[in-house]
C-alpha cells in the first residue's frame, strides 16, 4: 500500500521550564468512518433553523474540506432533487481499483436540529473602593465601597447533525456538538463583547468539530526531544546536539538532523542520539526507520523512558491511521 503524502512542518518550541519539542502536522482519519467514505452529500434544512444560517454554515464547512489538493466532498445543492444528475466526484487512480461505481446525485443526507443558538445576560455587582472625604492636603481620610453594576454575557450553540445513507436509510451518525463563549464587564470599564460575536465564534467551533469528525483533518503533534541521557557524552557530542537544537529553533530541521545523525555515527552509546534520529525519520514519514531508531534507543536505556515508549506507540498509531486513511479515500 502506497504511503499517503502527509503535510508536515517542524517548529521547535523551547522555554526555560520545559523540554524542547518539535511540532509535526499530520493528516488524521475521520472518526466517523462510514460518513467519510461517502462521496456526495446533500445538506437539507435543520429543525429550529428558520433562517437557514446553520444549514448554510454546515454546507460551507463540508465544502471547504480539501485533502491532497482536492475537495473531499462534493456538495449537492440543497434545492436540487436527490436523484438529480450532476458532475460526479470520484477519486480515480489507475493503481487502485474502484470499489464503487461512479455515482450521481447525493449518497448521503445531512440533516438534524438546533437546540441552542443565542445568548443570555446575567447581572451582578462588583465593589469598588473610593475616597469619599479628603483633608486640606488632598489626602483621603474616608474610604467607602460602591457597588458597580456588571454584565456577564454567555452565548451557547448546540446542534445535532444526523447523516443518513440515501440508499439504505441507515443513520450513519447522530451526535450533539456544543460550544459556548462568555464575556464580562462592569459599567465603569466598558461593556462585554457583543452577543452576536460570541455566538458566531461558538457556532463556528461546533460546526468545525462536526466537520473534523466526518472527514480527514490536520492535527498538530508535539514530539519531545531528548538531549541528554547520562551516558557520559563528551563535550563535543553535547555541543553537536545543542547546535542541532539551535538549527531547529531557526526552523531548519534538516540541518539539525544532519548534526544529530553525524554525532550518532561517532558515539555509539546512550539513547538520546538514536532517539533524535528516530524523530528525524518520523518527521519524514519513514515509519520503518523511525521504529528501528526508537527500538535501538529503548535497548540502550537502562530503565524505561516515557518519551521512547510514547514514540513507539506513536509509530504504531501512525501506521493504523495510514490504513484508515486509505480506506476513507474516494
Amino acid at each position: 500500500m502506497r504511503r499517503l503524502p502527509l503535510l508536515f512542518c517542524c517548529l521547535l518550541q523551547l522555554c526555560a521550564c520545559a523540554a524542547p519539542t518539535v511540532q509535526k502536522q499530520v493528516l488524521a482519519p475521520a472518526p466517523a468512518e462510514e460518513v467519510a467514505r461517502l462521496t456526495r452529500l446533500k445538506v437539507v434544512a435543520f429543525d429550529n433553523d428558520a433562517t437557514g444560517q446553520v444549514r448554510a454554515a454546515v454546507e460551507n464547512a463540508l465544502a471547504s474540506v480539501v485533502v491532497e489538493g482536492r475537495p473531499y466532498f462534493t456538495l449537492v445543492g440543497a434545492n436540487a432533487p436527490a436523484g438529480g444528475l450532476g458532475k460526479p466526484m470520484q477519486w480515480l487512480s489507475t493503481s487502485k481499483p474502484t470499489a464503487r461505481p461512479i455515482r450521481y446525485g447525493s449518497e448521503g443526507t445531512v440533516q438534524g436540529s438546533v437546540a441552542h443558538n443565542g445568548w443570555t445576560d446575567n447581572r451582578y455587582t462588583e465593589k469598588r473602593k473610593e475616597c469619599v472625604a479628603e483633608d486640606a492636603k488632598g489626602t483621603c481620610v474616608l474610604w467607602a465601597n460602591r457597588n458597580i453594576p456588571c454584565t456577564r454575557r454567555v452565548a451557547r450553540f448546540s446542534f445535532t447533525p444526523r447523516v443518513v445513507d440515501k440508499d439504505t436509510g441507515a443513520v450513519l451518525l447522530t451526535q450533539e456538538f456544543t460550544e459556548s463563549g462568555q464575556s464580562s464587564a462592569c459599567h465603569d470599564r466598558g461593556g462585554p463583547a457583543s452577543g452576536e460575536s460570541l455566538l458566531s465564534s461558538a457556532r463556528a467551533k461546533a460546526i468545525a468539530r462536526f466537520r473534523d469528525h466526518v472527514s480527514p483533518h490536520v492535527v498538530t503533534m508535539d514530539i519531545p526531544l531528548l538531549t541528554d541521557d547520562d551516558s557520559g557524552m563528551t563535550s563535543q557530542v553535547k555541543a553537536e546536539i545543542a547546535r542541532g537544537v539551535d538549527f531547529a529553533k531557526a526552523r531548519q530541521p534538516g540541518k539539525a538532523c544532519e548534526l544529530w545523525r553525524a554525532a550518532a555515527s561517532g558515539y555509539e552509546a546512550g539513547y538520546a542520539l538514536p532517539y533524535l534520529s528516530g524523530v528525524c525519520a518520523e518527521l519524514q514519514d519513514d515509519f520503518d526507520q523511525a521504529e528501528g531508531f526508537y527500538a535501538l534507543a529503548q535497548s540502550r536505556s537502562p530503565k524505561p523512558v516515557p518519551e521512547i515508549a510514547a514514540a513507539l506507540w506513536r509509530i504504531k498509531t501512525a501506521r493504523a491511521d495510514q490504513d484508515r486513511l486509505e480506506q476513507q479515500r474516494k
